[in-house]
């Protein structure tokens, strides 16, 4: 028990000493402190002058061409679109196809008629006419032109193949896979535009 009295005594003792509260005194300076001066440098300023830009003149409407531009060039082959311009809507959804024998003869005839735009040896997936395009630019291009007759209109817009026959609608048809051949059948339909866009 002594032996606990003394130990509690020592740490009664250690406590007491370590929690003596440290103070310093801060240096006291009394000398005050100025910025330096630094030298004013001048820095000119250069203006260079910017032309306004004129805004170019206004197109002429739709019905009323200017009487100096020429008419529109029919497509090549003769054939142009006789259905007025549709108006752009992404109103487009997966409907009921209406135009793929349509776009199935057009792809046929170019085949036909432009095979320097094929590598016929070499097809796709088991489709045995869904031929390597080697000029994919002259394909899209001749197959809506193809489509383009007897009050049917194509028209590809760098993506897709539209087809109308009037403006109610158009039927959108990817015709060309990612990597460079025919794409045909039902696989070719993608949506139906109400009203047609194009």
């Amino acid at each position: 028990m002594r032996m606990r009295l003394a130990s509690s005594a020592v740490l009664v003792g250690l406590t007491v000493v370590a929690c003596h509260t440290i103070t310093e005194e801060l240096p006291q300076d009394q000398t005050p402190v100025t910025p330096a001066t630094v030298p004013t440098v001048q820095v000119p300023v250069i203006v260079i002058p910017v032309p306004t830009v004129t805004p170019p003149p206004a197109a002429p409407a739709p019905n009323n061409p200017a009487p100096n531009d020429p008419p529109p060039a029919p497509a090549p082959g003769g054939q142009s679109c006789p259905l007025p311009p549709g108006q752009f809507n992404e109103n487009c959804t997966m409907q009921t196809q209406t135009f793929l024998s349509r776009v199935e003869a057009a792809i046929d005839e170019v085949v036909r008629t432009d095979p320097q735009a094929f590598n016929l040896n070499r097809t796709r997936g088991g489709c045995p006419n869904c031929y390597q395009v080697v000029d994919p630019t002259l394909y899209v291009n001749r197959v809506a032109q193809a489509v383009t007759r007897n009050g049917v209109c194509g028209f590809y817009d760098g993506e897709e193949l539209a087809v109308k026959s009037s403006n109610q609608f158009n039927d959108q048809y990817d015709i060309l896979t990612s990597d460079l051949y025919i794409r045909r059948q039902a696989g070719s339909y993608r949506s139906t535009c109400r009203p047609a866009w194009f």
